[in-house]
């Protein structure tokens, strides 16, 4: 823990050495020469790996802004603190923020469970609360949320392109899933629902296992008395590798369906078996195509942030840190387009404007109404993988 919060501190000292903090700044966290915002995300545990990605793909864009001059003048400022993927210590930092802490606005939460306790202390606060690592539904009500702004689609497109792949490609009639037993698994469960009930199809098995928890041997067998085609799983990557690798050790021989939270290659890594018949979804570009501006200007930003910054910079070049780099882009192309006086109120209004957001060759843009501004799904076939190799259609 000493290490987590030493380090973090070194974020926040590092790129708040120009900053000088002023009173009188049109709104807290930002005064003449900076503007700080605040991050809880899940920098240990289980989902440690993504979180630190995603927050030092946020870092890498403030980097290479602050390193042209910042934002009109101004350097941006990320005051990252680890919530472990613990709902009350989530609540706590959003406390922090609210409260404690002098900052503009927060982004890049890490997680359903977490986001679920601090969307509603910042929605209290009028706090903008931007660029989530989840697709959780709840995020994209705008009359109970309106200031919340999403930059990926929900887990209702994952699922939707999940179901119709399966389906309609490999002619699978038979769902079974395994999920977390808290708000991600419940948000995910329904969103399957939701796309099986399209096809008159349901779910013929359900098994949950508790969070922080890898004993999930027990929800495989529940899925073993369903005679089924598909295993949909709503997991981090430590469980969704036991439940693979476990099924596969009994011979079974369904196809599995994952989300985007999990990382594909580490995913592979931890495999005892063959990789046939996993999909899972993406919902930003692939990392390794440099035929995209979008990810040959980031591998350039993370390679200039790396060797300026070596003490606090751990990022590598997956999903994770790609999407925190588009969180970090949005947020200074927000920025350059508010009027010198900064407030929460126009922050939120120049965000969730109908104008499209263009992050070099992608594009940011939010419907009327809407506070979702990607809707953006492809499916991954992991038998093969190399790089991200997309399911044929």
């Amino acid at each position: 823990m000493a290490a987590t919060i030493s380090r973090v501190a070194a974020i926040f000292i590092v790129l708040t050495a120009e900053a000088s903090f002023d009173a009188s700044a049109a709104a807290p966290g930002v005064t003449e020469n900076s503007i700080v915002f605040g991050q809880s995300g899940c920098f240990s545990g289980s989902c440690g790996y993504a979180g630190i990605q995603y927050r030092d793909g946020i870092l890498t864009a403030f980097h290479e802004f602050n390193a042209g001059g910042g934002v009109n003048g101004r350097q941006l400022v990320l005051l990252a603190l680890d919530d472990g993927y613990d709902p009350d210590r989530a609540a706590a930092n959003a406390d922090r923020f609210v409260d404690g802490e002098e900052v503009f606005a927060v982004l890049g939460g890490v997680g359903t469970p977490t986001t679920e306790r601090m969307v509603s202390i910042f929605r209290k606060a009028l706090m903008p609360f931007v660029g989530h690592l989840t697709g959780a539904d709840f995020l994209s009500d705008t009359r109970r949320n309106p200031n919340v702004v999403n930059l990926r689609a929900g887990y209702s497109e994952e699922t939707r392109h999940l179901v119709e792949h399966f389906v309609e490609n490999l002619n699978a009639r038979r769902f079974g899933i395994i999920h977390q037993d808290d708000s991600f698994g419940r948000t995910v469960i329904d969103s399957y629902e939701d796309a099986l009930r399209s096809f008159d199809l349901s779910i013929l098995a359900k098994a949950a296992y508790s969070r922080h928890s890898h004993a999930v041997h027990s929800t495989v067998f529940d899925m073993e008395k369903a005679d089924l085609d598909v295993v949909l799983l709503a997991t981090t990557l430590g469980p969704a590798a036991e439940v693979i690798n476990t099924s596969r050790s009994l011979g079974n021989d369904y196809s599995f369906g994952l989300l985007s939270f999990v990382d594909s290659g580490r995913l592979e890594a931890s495999l005892d078996f063959s990789n046939e018949r996993i999909f899972l979804t993406r919902v930003i570009p692939d990392f390794a195509n440099e035929n995209i501006a979008l990810v040959r200007r980031f591998r350039l930003a993370l390679d200039a942030y790396r060797n300026t910054e070596p003490e606090i910079a751990e990022g590598v070049v997956n999903l994770f840190s790609l999407e925190g780099y588009i969180v970090g882009r949005f947020i200074v192309e927000v920025l350059k387009r508010m009027p010198d006086e900064l407030s929460r109120e126009v922050f939120l209004t120049v965000a969730l404007s109908r104008d499209p957001v263009h992050i070099d060759d992608w594009v940011v843009s939010f419907d009327e109404g809407s506070n979702v501004g990607s809707d953006y799904v492809r499916i991954v076939d992991l038998s093969g993988y190399n790089s991200e190799r997309e399911a044929a259609e």
